[in-house]
């Protein structure tokens, strides 16, 4: 998912793409954790072991493990297609489950997504018995949306290791992302219980608080999240909408506006400022928040709907402007194939706006043919479609 859109929520942290100590000892500076591993250190591995592959009297397993360590300091200089060159090596002479796991991670780092869901599938049949490559394969999976497949490989990664905190914050997202809110939140109190530090299960459990209209949870679960990340802007983002949905509107008027300091192409960020400026009563700011999010983001249809809706139906004289709102609320339709009934009900509203009521009428008598209305909000549309017969456009309220 990306981020700037910030969408249902995020994947786990794909943390097996960064696992390079397995089995290592402390002291190999290519695959010790990130802060104990200089730079320097790292490019004299390297270099030991690129003197060690040249002289070429290195046979076996002491070749294989040879390319392997080589491909390690390689990734961690950020050298990903040569560390993918040794693996490639060091696989074509012994194809273990343990080198695959190495180069699905140096896929997926790089983008081969589908490369790498092969080799965790291979990783698998070689050694099904070893979690590291159940819980690869769900991390991808979820990264590539296949969250039903997520959830049943991190299911398996559990099996086998019950207490990978990693495997079941991967499941919880996915399951929050399916619409199993409840399910998730037993794997995330279960990932807290096993490990209250882990921070991450703080803000994937108040992102399925939310999902399950919990917001006071969720709220509390972000705060303390928040706390201890303070330059995380998703973070802020997902805070903010909690406020919003709990109708403390400054507080989340201040929390999309760090969320946009932290990250200034946050596009959901101006979306959802933007419609808690215009609940305030400030559909200027509204207006300039929903125009950020079209510019950043001239192909996402709900930023045109946004900005078109409130140019369109604001009870404000100075706000309202029918030309522009037909214009966005026209690419709104566009890009959703004209299939969408709210972005349609809002085309309508802009032509009514700038006086075109036939063509109001029309577009909203196809917006009420097409599914996507609740039976409230379907009432209020075919009140609309009586104003726009009687000559008159739509003022919200």
């Amino acid at each position: 998912m990306n981020r700037r859109l910030a969408g249902a929520g995020p994947a786990a942290a794909f943390l097996f793409l960064v696992s390079l100590a397995q089995a290592q000892p402390a002291a190999d500076p290519c695959r010790a954790a990130a802060p104990f591993s200089r730079p320097d250190e790292v490019a004299r591995a390297l270099e030991q072991r690129t003197a060690a592959i040249r002289a070429g009297t290195l046979k076996g397993e002491a070749a294989v493990r040879a390319h392997a360590d080589r491909a390690a300091c390689l990734e961690r200089l950020g050298h990903l297609d040569q560390a993918l060159q040794d693996i490639d090596t060091a696989l074509a002479l012994a194809p273990r489950a343990d080198l695959h796991r190495d180069r699905a991670r140096l896929h997926a780092r790089l983008g081969h997504l589908e490369a790498a869901i092969a080799d965790l599938g291979e990783s698998i049949r070689l050694d099904p018995d070893a979690f590291a490559g159940w819980q690869g394969r769900g991390e991808v999976h979820a990264r590539m949306a296949r969250h039903r497949e997520a959830v049943a490989d991190f299911t398996e990664a559990l099996a086998r290791e019950p207490r990978s905190i990693v495997a079941r914050h991967g499941r919880a997202s996915s399951l929050t992302i399916l619409g199993e809110p409840e399910r998730a939140l037993v794997d995330l109190n279960d990932a807290l219980a096993l490990d209250p530090r882990y921070t991450p299960a703080l803000l994937g459990r108040g992102e399925a608080y939310a999902r399950a209209g919990r917001y006071a949870e969720a709220l509390a679960d972000y705060s303390a999240y928040v706390a201890g990340a303070t330059d995380d802007g998703y973070a802020r983002f997902r805070r903010g909408q909690a406020f919003s949905r709990l109708g403390r509107l400054a507080e989340a008027i201040a929390d999309f506006g760090e969320a946009i300091r932290l990250d200034a192409r946050l596009v959901s960020a101006y979306i959802e400022r933007g419609r808690a400026l215009a609940r305030a009563g400030e559909p200027q700011s509204a207006v300039r928040d929903f125009g950020e999010a079209v510019t950043l983001a001239p192909r996402l249809a709900l930023a045109h709907n946004e900005l078109a809706w409130l140019l369109a139906t604001s009870p404000r004289d100075d706000v309202r402007d029918g030309r522009r709102a037909v214009e966005h609320a026209r690419t709104a339709a566009e890009l959703s194939g004209w299939q969408n009934a709210g972005y349609l009900d809002t085309y309508a509203a802009a032509l009514a706006e700038a006086g075109d009521f036939a063509e109001a009428a029309k577009w909203q008598a196809r917006a009420l043919e097409l599914p996507g209305f609740g039976e409230r909000a379907q009432e209020a549309a075919r009140e609309r479609l009586k104003l726009y017969g009687a000559q008159r456009a739509f003022r919200d309220r």
